[in-house]
């Protein structure tokens, strides 16, 4: 009997101290077969507009994208999971609510209409800060590296690239041509190896050891993309992440590079032009830019 009760006490105890994300049921990722849009070329008049008759609950596809939301519950949050994938890297996109070097915002969701997104999530907002090496669409706005944070550089292959910290050296050793890179993080995963920036020595503003509403964005596969927001304190019922959570969540979600981008209220995941994220769809904060999907096939 004393074996019995040393045994179930010793279960209880390991299920108590497991961390919560384990017990978190993710949905798996599931590629799927596309057939048109690896020859993509931007049309100059702007995004192909996606068909409405193509978006379902949560999800979209046709023959270029195929893009799958899912939400869940994890370290008391509640959150929202988006894989993405796409025929084309150029399908990969950013925008911001104004020319650069314009500090001007907008709502992500004037943004996505803008351009015709699929699907979108708040970026870095790199016009607010005065640091970094960024590219957006493929031209370079700034090159002023600084250490104090990592840089995320995606190739014209579609592939991301994890510069911690950032320097000059770091990106040259990239080899590739940058398509589009962001100056926040902190890096979450390099390589498949989690990183150790979830310290308070972090930018002041980014607070990693603090419960917030977080997004992140990261690369599963050759042009496949998984994107969380989390709900926060500002909601009622959710505790909200800390850097380190979030990291786990993309490990666990399968990224092999994973990077934090802007929080707190700025934190949105759009389908369409529809807010998937929160409590509230009409709850945006605007911001200066974003990080979109679109369609590569026109009428």
């Amino acid at each position: 009997m004393k074996k019995f009760l040393l045994t179930t006490l010793c279960l209880l105890l390991a299920l108590l101290m497991t961390p919560l994300a384990a017990l978190a049921e993710y949905p798996a990722f599931e590629p799927v077969e596309l057939t048109r849009g690896a020859d993509y070329v931007i049309p100059e008049d702007g995004n192909f507009v996606p068909l409405e008759s193509n978006f379902g609950d949560l999800c979209y596809h046709d023959d270029s994208i195929d893009v799958k939301m899912h939400r869940t519950r994890v370290y008391d949050t509640n959150i929202v999971i988006c894989y993405v994938q796409i025929a084309s890297p150029l399908q990969l996109r950013t925008e911001q609510a104004r020319r650069y070097p314009s500090q001007s915002t907008l709502r992500p969701s004037k943004m996505a209409q803008r351009v015709n997104a699929v699907t979108c999530i708040n970026a870095d907002w790199f016009v607010f800060h005065t640091a970094g090496i960024v590219y957006r669409n493929g031209t370079l706005l700034r090159d002023r590296p600084k250490t104090e944070y990592d840089g995320l550089f995606i190739d014209y292959n579609g592939d991301f690239h994890i510069v911690s910290p950032l320097t000059r050296e770091g990106v040259d050793a990239i080899g590739q041509p940058i398509w589009q890179s962001f100056c926040f993080g902190p890096a979450l995963i390099i390589n498949g190896e989690m990183t150790n920036n979830y310290v308070p020595g972090w930018p002041a503003s980014i607070e990693p050891d603090h419960y917030k509403q977080r997004s992140a964005i990261g690369q599963i596969g050759p042009l496949q993309y998984v994107m969380v927001v989390t709900d926060g304190i500002e909601q009622d019922d959710s505790r909200g992440f800390t850097i380190e959570d979030m990291a786990n969540v993309m490990r666990d979600l399968g990224a092999y590079n994973a990077y934090n981008l802007d929080g707190g209220a700025s934190s949105a995941l759009l389908l369409g032009t529809s807010k998937v994220s929160g409590k509230h769809a009409n709850a945006m904060r605007d911001v200066g830019d974003i990080i979109y999907f679109t369609t590569a096939i026109g009428e």
